[in-house]
């Protein structure tokens, strides 16, 4: 039986077609593995999630939200009020602009692996954050008709991956995000199965060493009451004023200063109305 649950896997590759929305833990600093150009030997390491799946999902809020993205308490079944409001907004019928705004408020998944690079054991169990698409494509090699049968994540009877990073090219030139070029993902698993370690006690090691990130995760969300100040920031600095202002009447200010009567402004107007119908906190 594999170590991980392939309905679980299979069910979370089907989510793609919808719109969307460890084991022992460590007091150790933890250590992320950020793929290079060239190609790298890896070996995915177990991990208890309450989803049953091999990766570890996490939501976050990110820009224009918030400049430092943050954990979405959701994703671990907690109080989330900026997920409430997304919600509230994206159904409203009251509002014809409640997408335009709710789109604002949009958490979006990464996924995180623990992993073992070969050359570098040394370091030990190492984290790795990585997009949808890598996910994917891991994801589909272990539900693979010719892989169904197999444990490809075992310690003692799975594979390695061969991890080939490239650059993205368009037009002659590297693609770029923020500055930085865009790498592409390819991952291949091994023709051949093999131990973790041959050495059980090293293997044994590596094992306990695997973080739980669930709890990890879950320990960085932040409470509800400080996700309503984050909201109503945001609010105040779309509409140009300050939290424990009427967002309406801010919005005004800079135009008033200017012409000497008030103007009203668009986006504060949706923004004040919107919220305005919701629940309260």
């Amino acid at each position: 039986m594999a170590s991980y649950n392939l309905d679980a896997i299979k069910a979370a590759l089907s989510k793609n077609d919808k719109t969307s929305t460890g084991t022992k833990g460590t007091t150790q600093k933890q250590v992320y593995w950020k793929p290079t150009l060239g190609e790298h030997d890896l070996r995915f390491l177990p991990i208890q999630n309450s989803s049953n799946e091999p990766f570890q999902t996490v939501s976050y809020y990110g820009d224009p939200l918030t400049q430092m993205r943050m954990v979405a308490p959701y994703s671990f079944g907690l109080p989330d009020p900026i997920k409430e409001q997304f919600e509230e907004l994206r159904n409203s019928k009251k509002h014809p602009d409640g997408w335009s705004i709710a789109k604002h408020l949009r958490a979006k998944e990464r996924f995180y692996a623990v992993i073992l690079v070969r050359g570098e054991e040394d370091k030990g169990p190492q984290i790795w954050e990585f997009s949808k698409e890598t996910r994917d494509q891991v994801y589909g090699i272990l539900t693979h008709k010719d892989n169904i049968d197999e444990d490809m994540l075992s310690p003692d009877v799975g594979y390695d991956f061969t991890c080939s990073v490239t650059q993205v090219i368009e037009g002659g030139k590297p693609r770029l995000y923020k500055g930085s070029p865009v790498k592409q993902i390819n991952l291949q698993a091994r023709k051949k199965p093999s131990p973790l370690s041959k050495d059980k006690a090293q293997t044994k090691k590596w094992l306990d060493a695997v973080p739980n990130l669930e709890e990890m995760f879950k320990r960085q969300c932040k409470a509800p009451e400080e996700l309503v100040e984050v909201l109503e920031q945001f609010v105040a600095n779309l509409t140009g004023g300050t939290p424990s202002a009427s967002t309406r009447e801010a919005g005004t200010d800079v135009t008033e200063a200017k012409t000497g009567r008030k103007q009203t402004n668009p986006v504060a107007d949706k923004l004040e109305d919107a919220f305005a119908d919701l629940a309260p906190f």
